[in-house]
């Protein structure tokens, strides 16, 4: 019997969704992402989690979209849509959407929508030898999905460079493009990065929930509004 493709652990207030197809590079089907989109969703909205994370077992974090046995024959444009690029949509979305943060451990190369999912999260710590790349345009793909969910993580002109070369990035050179936010020795990854999530997740919920929603909404509105935005947050939180 195959294994789970992902499994969950659980401790306290951290819940580690760890990509488990290590013979695959963790590379996901359609059907896998969408069963990965319900999960982060389901987490995110269960009180008792406080941080989500997303790992990986084996040398890889994630090659990429696993499209073995798929096919676009007889399916209208809407159906391609819904069925196929709504199903790599849906989990940047459902990152988004958590209430909570969603932060990335990168103990190996992320590739693809391997890539862009870990740019995706809300923090991204990875080790000093991972790299990341969007190589798409190399088998004529337009990666516009990536690039939906590295804007405004990354900006535009390296964004831009990335896609169009297809070179790889190592994680030092990821933390200045805004693509990782914190390396580690591989010697010290497990342990400084799992110290990083297990105090993150002590702090309350709601302060949580807080600087998630404006971090998210913030960057939409003017920065007199954004302003405002942030003295309302604040006054409901604290009373």
């Amino acid at each position: 019997m195959a294994e789970d493709p992902f499994v969950v652990l659980r401790e306290g207030a951290v819940a580690r969704i760890v990509l488990n197809r290590e013979g695959e590079g963790n590379a996901l089907t359609r059907g896998m992402m969408r069963d990965l989109s319900a999960k982060i969703t389901e987490l995110g909205e269960d009180t008792g989690v406080h941080v989500v994370v997303l790992e990986a077992r084996g040398p890889q974090f994630c090659r990429g979209r696993d499209g073995k046995g798929e096919s676009r024959v007889g399916l209208k444009p809407h159906e391609v849509w819904s069925q196929m690029m709504g199903a790599v949509l849906g989990v940047y979305q459902a990152i988004s959407a958590a209430p909570i943060p969603v932060v990335a451990r990168l103990q190996g190369d992320a590739i693809g929508f391997g890539a862009a999912l870990a740019i995706g999260c809300d923090v991204t710590l990875a080790t000093e030898q991972c790299r990341l790349s969007l190589p798409e345009i190399e088998h004529g793909i337009p990666p516009t999905l990536a690039i939906s969910a590295a804007l405004g993580k990354v900006p535009l002109k390296a964004l831009s460079y990335l896609v169009y070369s297809a070179e790889p990035v190592d994680a030092t050179r990821a933390v200045q493009l805004g693509m990782v936010s914190k390396t580690y020795p591989a010697g010290d990854f497990e342990s400084g990065s799992l110290q990083f999530v297990r105090g993150l997740a002590e702090r309350p919920r709601l302060v949580l929930e807080t600087i998630k929603r404006y971090m998210t909404k913030a960057p939409e509105l003017s920065p007199a509004m954004a302003a405002e935005y942030a003295g309302v947050l604040l006054a409901v939180v604290r009373s």
